[in-house]
């Protein structure tokens, strides 16, 4: 699993989430899930999203890992605000979609295993156009 409860010991007391989820594992679990879903939304146009989220242990993207707790966090402040500080996390919340807007449209490039197609090959979606014509009329 990329992400556990166990994980939470950086981003909050587990006895603030034990209070919040009134001890429900499931509802953590929830909001895992959805906090996953939401960072994957970002780059699974550009990046491998089965292979970043199928690491385990060491092997995950720290950043990453980070992010997806920051949103699984604000998921789960949605039941309850209990010895949290709403403000805070509401702006940590905004810094992480910002970022990754950022790496959906290419300004933000973390280090993350390129989307391939089953031959190897790079599947990359790319968007691409022009400018509206411009014509000078000198009649």
């Amino acid at each position: 699993m990329f992400l556990s409860k166990s994980d939470f010991n950086t981003a909050m007391y587990f006895h603030v989430i034990d209070e919040i989820s009134d001890s429900d594992d499931s509802a953590l679990a929830q909001c895992i899930a959805v906090g996953i879903e939401q960072v994957k939304s970002y780059l699974k146009n550009r990046y491998d999203t089965d292979l970043i989220f199928s690491a385990e242990g060491d092997s995950r993207n720290a950043l990453i890992l980070e992010y997806c707790k920051v949103v699984a966090v604000w998921e789960l402040l949605k039941l309850c605000s209990a010895e949290t500080l709403y403000e805070t996390w509401r702006e940590r919340y905004d810094r992480v979609i910002e970022w990754l807007q950022g790496v959906r449209d290419g300004k933000n490039t973390p280090d993350l295993p390129i989307r391939t197609d089953n031959d190897g090959n790079l599947a990359l979606v790319f968007k691409f156009g022009s400018n509206r014509k411009f014509k000078h009329n000198f009649d």
